[in-house]
């Protein structure tokens, strides 16, 4: 009986926790917080956007959606000039309100999230 709720505890656990990853980016758990990262290799990441909700990905960008307590807000990623040396702003952009967002998911090409 004991392994059985612990088998059904922790489905519940890990249905609960946000799961995003395309190399060498992904969602990792930081301080209690989600946070998309950019694997530096070795199990060391550096952070690109705090608390996403929802991320898409095409070929040249990441766009994500991403709440802060009641604040959500979008930001993407210049995925072909991101590299492991870079800081978050060099090629992170963003926060911007939703209709900043749509504006620019048109002229850029950003995935729609």
């Amino acid at each position: 009986m004991r392994s059985i709720l612990a088998i059904v505890f922790s489905m519940l656990i890990l249905s609960c926790s946000k799961s995003w990853k395309e190399e060498p980016y992904e969602v990792i758990w930081i301080d209690g917080n989600d946070s998309l990262a950019y694997s530096v290799g070795n199990g060391a990441y550096i952070g690109r956007v705090d608390f996403p909700e929802r991320i898409a990905s095409n070929d040249s960008f990441i766009s994500v959606y991403a709440c802060e307590e009641e604040t959500c807000t979008y930001y993407y990623i210049d995925k072909l000039n991101d590299h492991k040396y870079a800081d978050h702003d060099e090629f992170v952009y963003g926060p911007f309100f939703k209709y900043e967002f749509v504006s620019l998911k048109g002229k850029l090409g950003l995935p729609d999230v």
